[in-house]
């Protein structure tokens, strides 16, 4: 037997399964559509995203990267006074152990 053959009496098995199938009628379909009707009724309207603000865009290419290095410096400097305000929060945490444990010097030794 060839291929071909057996693929015309695979179809035909099938298609005589398929004929055999009867459906079963649906009888808790009336109850679930109900509930989701219901559920549907009670929900309350998506509210609308709010609106964003249109972009502005630099007026040439120039400008955008100005403003881009502009961005990058004010965040550095952030981002340096936010370091020497820890070291210095730490460093104040610290210098009052180093009382008690017998150094009364304001400075903390160097670790060179």
């Amino acid at each position: 037997m060839d291929w071909q053959q057996e693929l015309d009496d695979l179809i035909a098995s099938t298609m005589t399964f398929a004929k055999d199938i009867k459906p079963k009628p649906i009888s808790d379909l009336a109850p679930v559509v109900r509930t989701a009707e219901q559920v549907l009724a009670d929900t309350k309207p998506i509210p609308l995203p709010i609106t964003v603000a249109p972009m502005t865009w630099p007026t040439s290419e120039r400008a955008e990267i100005l403003q881009r290095i502009s961005n990058f410096r004010a965040h550095q400097e952030k981002v340096a006074r936010e370091r020497e305000s820890f070291y210095l929060q730490a460093r104040a945490k610290m210098l009052p152990f180093g009382r008690r444990a017998g150094r009364h010097s304001e400075e903390m030794p160097d670790a060179t």
